[in-house]
């Protein structure tokens, strides 16, 4: 057998292999089920993690074609983002001892996005990022979300669904409930029902703009035609709002301003259920962030750990989530949320978006302190336009 043909003999043993042991299986295993020697594997790998790696890609590399062919023809994106969704659940469904294994014993890993291995998967997620960037600029979805922090929203709903139906904690299949699953990320992405957005909103989004044109380029280096195209607007658009580019710079300031006094009250005396949310969201994630090897741990050996579902651990931790279903009630119950949200799904949701842009943080370059806070403050705006009930 050519060279590159052992290897990809040996990937293919490996998955099989893999799939039903997890990362317990040994080397020697995997050896016996290919038909060779020990010192053949290791001729080609690293070591088990390395193999490890590139099996987990595997089937990814394979779907991937699947799912071109799967979305090919298709070009309104909320039908391209219902199908990417429902094939995701359908794939894990499909191949549930493949998809534990890459869950739990390599997306985890600190390693795995820094091997080439993982590009398959960077793959995958640019392709719900470019469905994402279509329906914005086709104006099927709001532009004024974050696609990182939806992508991680999405993906780790995903990923947490699954997990549930893997450990036992939920009975059925992930994808009996994806008309709950789509209805939620669509109220995500949709939040202006009207096409054309109101002053307000428009004179929000070109604010909005500015601030990433401004710290990005400088003030003197921008110019409202960069301003325009950020926003997505005609550049005589802007004038319609502001009389200068430095007014532009103070008008959005100034809504900073008032926004943080806004803040400081509510937060003194905060008692609607809104609140309440925003402030669980946030606070979270600072929780873990104020403890680094401690949120480490939590994700690779808590949320990404099969056996950490079936702990005293993760009873702590439904029970801390449990805040999040009483703050939903409550909101139900005074007409603030929707009736029809299903908080099991929301709070998959929002563990899922946490634990995908931890993830991020933990194993990728260094993040600045301002794309932390940005993150966070995204993360608890989009979870808000799922819940709060649109009047």
């Amino acid at each position: 057998m050519a060279s590159a043909g052992k290897k990809q003999h040996i990937i293919d043993v490996a998955v099989t292999v893999l799939s039903r042991r997890g990362k317990k299986a040994t080397i020697s295993e995997i050896a016996a089920a290919a038909g060779v020697n020990d010192s053949v594997i290791y001729h080609y790998f690293k070591n088990k993690t390395d193999l490890l790696f590139y099996a987990a890609a595997q089937s990814v590399k394979i779907r991937l074609a699947d799912l071109e062919r799967y979305l090919a023809g298709i070009r309104e994106p909320v039908s391209r983002l219902s199908k990417l969704i429902w094939y995701q659940l359908n794939y894990h469904d499909d191949e549930p001892e493949y998809a534990k294994f890459t869950i739990f014993d390599s997306r985890a890993h600190r390693d795995f996005f820094r091997h080439e291995g993982s590009e398959y998967f960077l793959h995958w997620m640019r392709k719900l990022d470019n469905i994402l960037k279509d329906g914005i600029r086709e104006g099927s979805f709001s532009a004024d979300i974050s696609v990182s922090v939806v992508n991680a929203m999405i993906f780790g709903l995903l990923d947490m669904e699954n997990i549930l139906v893997f450990t036992g904690k939920r009975s059925g299949s992930a994808k009996d409930d994806f008309n709950a699953i789509l209805d939620l990320v669509l109220s995500v992405l949709q939040h202006n029902e009207k096409e054309t957005a109101s002053r307000a909103d428009k004179k929000k989004m070109i604010m909005s703009a500015s601030e990433k044109i401004f710290s990005e380029n400088g003030f003197d280096e921008s110019t409202t035609i960069d301003i325009a195209q950020a926003a997505g607007v005609a550049e005589g658009t802007l004038y319609e709002y502001f009389n200068s580019k430095e007014e532009i710079l103070f008008s959005s300031m100034g809504n900073h301003f008032i926004d943080h006094a806004k803040s400081t009250q509510k937060t003194l005396t905060a008692s609607d259920p809104i609140e309440k949310l925003s402030r669980f969201i946030k606070e979270t994630y600072f929780l873990y962030l104020r403890e680094p090897f401690f949120a480490r741990n939590f994700i690779a050996g808590g949320i990404y750990n099969e056996n950490f579902y079936h702990s005293p651990a993760y009873e702590d931790f439904a029970a801390y989530m449990d805040t999040m279903d009483i703050i939903l009630d409550e909101g139900k119950s005074k007409g603030l949320f929707r009736p029809d949200i299903n908080n099991r799904i929301f709070k998959n949701l929002f563990i899922g978006c946490f634990s995908h842009i931890m993830l991020r943080w933990l194993n990728s370059t260094p993040h600045t302190y301002f794309d932390t806070i940005n993150a966070i403050n995204w993360t608890a705006t989009l979870l808000l336009r799922a819940a709060v009930l649109k009047k």
